[in-house]
Formats: C-alpha cells, structure tokens, sequence
C-alpha cells in the first residue's frame, strides 16, 4: 500500500505492507494467484500528487501493476482452475478476478516474455512505430533510456526495420550491453564528460528519427542533431518524474523550430 508521497524517489518508507485473509468468491469470480508483478516507470509517477494521463495513487491504495498468475480457485467458467492469466492487479498474493479484469495467457510464452516483450515494454514502441513514425530504412534513429525496458524494445525493433541505430545509456556497462547485446549501431554514454562530442560522433548526418523517453538535458543534447524534417517521438519524461523540480521547458524548441521537426506525442494508455 501507498504510505506516504515521496519527494524525489519513492523508497521503502513511503509503502506499508498490510497482511489479510485471501479474498472470498463471489459468483462470476476466480482467485488467482499472482506469480509475477512488473515495475514500471508510470507506478513511480502516480505515488506523486500531480495530474497526469492517469491519476494518482490514493493513500493507502494498493500499488497496481501489471501482473501474471494462475487461477487456484474458480466459480467462472471461463477462468478455469489451472489457467494462466495476465493482467492489471496488484502488489499482492491473491487477487479475485472476473473476465474482463484478466486475458488468458498462452503457456507457449514465459512470466517474464509476457509481462516484457508482450506487456508495455515491448508494446510502447511497437505501437509507437506502427501508429506515429516508422524507423525507415538506413536513417539514423536515436533511443534515450536505450537499456531500459521500453528502450531496449525501441532499439531492437528499430534495427529490424533497418534503421541506424544510435542508443544512449547511463554508464559503460549500459552502453555495451546496448551496443554487443541489444545490437544498436552505437552506444553513448550521457554520464560521460564526452557525452556531447560522442554523441555528434555517433550521429554524423544527424538523427532522422528520435525516440525520447527521458526529456530533459539528454533531449537538448540530440536536438542539436536533428536532420531537417526529423521527427521525435516523445513517449515519456522520466528526467522530471524522478525529479525534485518543477520541470521546466524544452530548452531545445529552436533546434526543433530550425530544423523543421515533427513532435508526435505518444501515450501507451491510449491504445487497448
């Protein structure tokens, strides 16, 4: 449960864990039990007290999430004891469910692929690409966050659609894992005294396409680069959710306006 609104990063004083009997049946329901839950950025926003494109946890409200588990327990034919299932519950061990708060889950796929490649991570920048911007063939795409959940996803299907792809990434063990394991093109280090000057190195001809999760300096720094006519795929600002101060404007609206880029704006929480 949500105890207490955190300042910068919520930590563990600001949650209560909160012990109570599994929950009773009702007809229609099933008892699941949950095997694995996801952390993801947008849980880190709504413990915070500011509008956003979904509302704020309560205090004292169970911390939501995407979740996988296993019905023990059923009174809904559709639910049967034994299935797998995916869905929106919670920091918990039991949850009582109807249909519609769950989807069945395909046991040919793990926990884990389904609560990353299937669930948001892999989602956001599938659906990014395929409704905004596509990454086209030989053009130079640039991921913020690129060993993230959400960019690894943005890197990888970038490089199948046979863009150049250009990650950034916060330290050198980051960088190489997105550089050797996720196999962008190359990997910048924004923690790094060189981070500009590798980052102009990375993006000779400029960047055609920038997916932008973070916002912030890092967003500066790839707007000097933008090639005319770029687009940028604003999905998140995680720079000032995990900040203390108001956030501030972009800073980079004159590389924008100069090279005549295109914002598309993209929430994961529009599409079903």
């Amino acid at each position: 449960m949500l105890r207490s609104r955190p300042v910068h990063l919520a930590g563990p004083e600001n949650f209560e864990l909160q012990r109570g009997p599994v929950p009773d049946l009702e007809d229609g329901q099933a008892l699941v039990r949950i095997e694995m839950a996801a952390l993801s950025a947008w849980q880190g926003m709504r413990t915070k007290d500011f509008k956003n494109f979904i509302r704020p946890f309560d205090i004292g409200e169970l911390i939501s999430c995407d979740t996988f588990g296993r019905v023990v327990e059923s009174r809904c034919a559709a639910l049967p004891a034994g299935a797998a299932v995916v869905g929106r519950q919670g920091w918990q061990d039991y949850a009582a469910v109807r249909p519609e708060d769950v989807s069945l889950a395909s046991d040919a796929y793990t926990a884990e692929e389904w609560l990353t490649a299937l669930s948001s991570p892999g989602q956001t920048p599938y659906l990014a690409y395929s409704q905004k911007v596509r990454p086209m063939p030989g053009e130079t795409l640039v991921v913020t966050s690129a060993a993230g959940a959400v960019g690894s996803y943005a890197v990888q299907l970038g490089k199948l659609a046979g863009a150049r792809v250009v990650g950034i990434a916060g330290g050198p063990e980051k960088a190489a894992f997105v550089r050797d394991r996720l196999g962008a093109d190359a990997a910048v280090d924004y923690r790094a005294g060189s981070f500009r000057d590798d980052l102009a190195a990375a993006c000779p001809d400029g960047v055609n396409l920038y997916f932008d999760t973070v916002g912030g300096t890092v967003a500066d720094a790839v707007s000097e680069h933008l090639a005319l006519g770029a687009d940028i795929l604003l999905v998140g600002r995680v720079a000032a959710n995990n900040s203390a101060e108001p956030e501030r404007d972009m800073a980079n609206l004159r590389h924008v306006w100069s090279r005549e880029a295109t914002i598309h704006s993209f929430n994961r929480y529009a599409y079903k």
